[in-house]
């Protein structure tokens, strides 16, 4: 044999020592792979689409699954995800006030400190753009992690050997993202978006009204058509201009009554751009023109949801209604349909007006969702 033969045997030797080194241990496996697939295989949910709402958009970064919406509704009740395990958050957003924190201006923080602004309702969060009064959130994953942080304290390193713990957690995580089977901060943040995308609101009077299926009083009729649906113009007949901001950009077609947009309403008096005590949207985008804006709240479940404005300052409707006729405040971002924010405000509506305004309102109540077992806590 000649020396550059066996120079070829000998590194072809080594090839195959080297490749029997590299092929994997038949006893050794992948992550989860002794278990069988059904475990991880979630079963797929939908969102319907009440009458005369926009589309369902699933965000494409979501699966949604029947066990993903019951492990966010867990999760959304559950204290464990706070520093303390005192706080979920059902705590703050409660479902008989439309998941508002019923009652309370603000609410209190894991440490017994308020937060800034007054606790927004949670429902039709589907049909959002951006979230929280200056919008600094535009997905509703990143809404749930801001609040767990700022509200609850969440620290994951704690929060997940608890919920490790509990084998239905285990079970439905698997079911609601597959393999591998682990617990993590975004599946967390993700499994309670997706509960609250199925926190839908359309069977109120008002809905069943555009349905055909009831009548609106003759109150609720003015109410709405003729104020709340009418412009301030003398050419439209002196309505309350209500619709600009409260609903959604293409009118009657739309009936989700958000208009996804900031607007400052003429709440407080600013003398310049920089004088704002709260400069809303305008800290977010970096942009002064900006200062004072915040985001259209809804007006869907009002009854149920003050009290009212960004710090909760308003504890009725009538008072609403009254602030918007005679005590708007000038500033230099004032929202341009607030056509007589010059003189204090609309100033001709009578009591009559206010009492039908805030009739119509009150229809805008949904008891159904209010009340309905798949949103309650199930602890």
């Amino acid at each position: 044999m000649s020396k550059r033969t066996g120079i070829w045997l000998l590194s072809l030797v080594a090839v195959l020592l080297l490749l029997q080194q590299c092929k994997p241990d038949p006893h050794i496996c992948e992550v989860d792979c002794d278990e069988a697939d059904s475990l991880y295989t979630g079963t797929p949910d939908t969102i319907t689409r009440p009458f005369k709402f926009p589309p369902v958009v699933i965000p494409p970064d979501i699966t949604l699954t029947k066990e993903g919406v019951q492990l966010g509704r867990m999760l959304f009740y559950d204290p464990v995800l706070s520093s303390d395990s005192t706080m979920s958050c059902g705590t703050c957003h409660i479902q008989q006030f439309a998941f508002a924190d019923g009652g309370k201006a603000k609410s209190e923080n894991v440490f017994g400190a308020l937060t800034k602004r007054n606790t927004p309702p949670l429902f039709n969060l589907i049909w959002f753009k951006d979230f929280f009064w200056d919008g600094r959130t535009n997905s509703l994953p990143l809404q749930v992690q801001d609040a767990l942080i700022h509200e609850q304290n969440f620290n994951a390193a704690q929060a997940i050997p608890k919920l490790a713990a509990n084998p239905e957690y285990v079970r439905l995580f698997k079911k609601a993202f597959g393999r591998p089977g682990d617990i993590t901060e975004v599946k967390i943040e993700k499994a309670i978006a997706q509960f609250m995308m199925t926190m839908v609101s359309a069977e109120s009077k008002f809905d069943k009204v555009m349905r055909g299926q009831l009548s609106f009083t003759p109150e609720e009729e003015r109410g709405f058509y003729n104020l709340f649906f009418k412009d301030t113009g003398e050419a439209n007949g002196f309505g309350a201009d209500c619709f600009h901001c409260h609903a959604a950009s293409n009118g009657a077609s739309n009936i989700t009554l958000i208009d996804n947009n900031f607007h400052n309403n003429g709440l407080d008096f600013a003398a310049s751009f920089t004088d704002f005590a709260d400069n809303g949207r305008g800290d977010v985008t970096g942009n002064f023109l900006d200062n004072g804006k915040f985001r259209t709240p809804h007006i869907r479940n009002i009854e149920v949801t003050g009290p009212y404005m960004r710090d909760g300052r308003f504890t009725t409707l009538e008072q609403v209604v009254n602030f918007y006729n005679d005590s708007l405040k000038l500033s230099p971002t004032n929202d341009p349909q607030l056509k007589f924010a010059h003189q204090g405000g609309i100033r001709y509506l009578s009591e009559q007006d206010k009492a039908d305004l805030v009739a119509f309102m009150k229809t805008l109540t949904d008891t159904t969702f209010l009340n309905n077992p798949k949103f309650s806590n199930p602890w």
